[in-house]
């Protein structure tokens, strides 16, 4: 209480550093109910990441803050949202209004900035990981719940069995991210003689990817979780070492597809759309998404350079597309594809300047440490997924993005700040 007070009402006077710290600290609660509530409740986030903001406008310095904003991770963020800005005026034939809807899901790498700043500054940053490790691991165990009990969930899907809330894929993009980056806190608690960290670590790595493999698991996991795999493998054993990995992570797939019926439905279910999207276009999943790509390659080829602005993607899209009464490729606007989503609106400028933000980020962290893996596979997982889905723009994939991203570089700088 004694902190909520000098952090409300206290801002001038003998105690103005208390209050400081005070509203600091609050600040970065707020980060971590935000990860915690993240597979949960985009309401929840929300309000938390604005009550971050407001927290963060109220114990920033702003020279620091500029200063801080010539980190390569920050400087790559915002030159993306400026285009994104400077997209609106070039934008032709919308409203402006879808316009302006347009920088909504860039808007969101704002925060890598500011998170980068902050957790330079604290050494709290593991706490947001640790919220949202253990929101997962209750969510994994209540969807194991789920799947036997399906009365209990809290919003019920028949066509999405063991998944409580949300969907699928927001629920595979979590358990997948918690997974590698355990696994790294495991290898480190390792060697490093921490053994009962190590086990704790590694049995929930297991537990969460035994969840993808046998109650849900989206297909775009089933790319990104073996790539992980191999990364991993890398950057953490020896050259032999590597290689005994790789054939064991081989055998460990032909395992679990045949005694997966989980994983054996999800492929099949795969190439038996495919088959039908050859046959009559539109009619699946696979068949809308091949639908939309055709169509936004033809979109980026009248505008290669600079796209038809912010916010053109969905219009144009749902304007061409011909009316399908059960085909969601017809109201969605989304091309499922990062890369074709930029192409769309901003070119071949566009497409640059993802690629280059996401280059960056990889660069950033190219070093040692647990901290380092977990940024890497954030920006793996984020451009992989990003294949079949525009993941960088959506709500739970692109905060879960900008969180891990921003909170690691921040980390990162901190740590390397004595040593400078």
């Amino acid at each position: 209480m004694a902190d909520v007070w000098l952090g409300f009402f206290v801002w001038t006077g003998p105690n103005r550093s208390a209050a400081q710290a005070a509203r600091q600290k609050g600040t970065e609660n707020f980060a971590i109910i935000a990860a915690a509530g993240l597979p949960w409740s985009t309401s929840l986030a929300s309000s938390c990441g604005l009550a971050f903001l407001l927290g963060f406008l109220s114990t920033v310095r702003p020279g620091a803050f500029v200063q801080s904003l010539k980190h390569p991770a920050s400087s790559a963020a915002l030159a993306l949202c400026l285009m994104a800005v400077l997209g609106v005026f070039w934008a032709d034939g919308i409203s402006w209004a879808e316009r302006f809807r347009g920088l909504t899901p860039v808007a969101k790498l704002l925060g890598i900035p500011i998170l980068i700043y902050y957790f330079s500054q604290s050494d709290r940053g593991c706490y947001v990981l640790y919220a949202f490790v253990a929101s997962c691991v209750i969510l994994m165990l209540y969807s194991w719940v789920v799947l036997y009990w399906p009365g209990l969930s809290i919003h019920y899907k028949s066509d999405q069995p063991g998944v409580p809330v949300k969907n699928y894929i927001d629920q595979s993009q979590g358990f997948a991210f918690c997974a590698f980056a355990l696994a790294a806190v495991a290898f480190d608690g390792s060697r490093r003689h921490r053994r009962a960290l190590a086990i704790s670590a590694a049995i929930i790595a297991a537990a969460l990817l035994a969840n993808l493999a046998f109650v849900n698991v989206s297909r775009t996991a089933l790319v990104y979780c073996p790539v992980l795999a191999v990364f991993f493998a890398y950057r953490y054993l020896g050259r032999t070492h590597f290689w005994i990995a790789c054939l064991a992570l081989v055998v460990t797939i032909a395992g679990l597809w045949i005694s997966s019926s989980n994983l054996q439905h999800k492929v099949s279910a795969a190439f038996s759309e495919y088959r039908a999207a050859q046959k009559e276009a539109g009619t699946t999943s696979v068949g809308q998404r091949l639908e939309l790509w055709n169509k936004s390659i033809e979109l980026f080829k009248t505008a290669p350079v600079i796209g038809h602005g912010t916010g053109s993607a969905k219009p144009l899209l749902t304007r061409d597309i011909p009316k399908q009464a059960d085909s969601t490729a017809n109201t969605s606007g989304n091309p499922h594809n990062q890369t074709l989503l930029f192409a769309i609106q901003w070119g071949l400028l566009g497409v640059l300047a993802l690629y280059a933000m996401w280059g960056v980020h990889l660069l950033t962290f190219r070093g040692e440490g647990v901290v380092a893996w977990i940024g890497l596979v954030a920006v793996v997982q984020n451009i992989l997924s990003s294949l079949f889905n525009s993941h960088l723009s959506d709500f739970y994939q692109g905060w879960l993005y900008v969180l891990a991203v921003g909170i690691a570089a921040g980390t990162i700088t901190r740590t390397a700040a004595p040593q400078q």
